[in-house]
């Protein structure tokens, strides 16, 4: 069995364990880094390795929306 940690944003908490929860993977919330971000370890099998990518791609794609949202706010925020 492998194991991997996400270190998820507080804000995109809840999108990331819906993806998560749809895999079926064993997974344990670990606590929080000195980032305030949310440690979540994730247990695997070699043969699930794709679904580990596609969680990969889903934590970068929600940080890149959050990441826009804080841009749009800081924007708005120096009208």
């Amino acid at each position: 069995m492998r194991k991997i940690e996400f270190e998820v944003p507080a804000e995109i908490f809840g999108d990331f364990t819906e993806k998560l929860a749809e895999t079926g993977l064993s997974n344990r919330v670990v606590g929080r880094n000195e980032d305030d971000e949310i440690e979540i370890e994730v247990h695997y099998d070699k043969s699930d390795a794709g679904l580990i990518d596609e969680l990969e791609e889903h934590l970068q794609d929600l940080k890149e929306q959050l990441s826009g949202e804080e841009e749009e706010e800081e924007e708005e925020d120096d009208k």
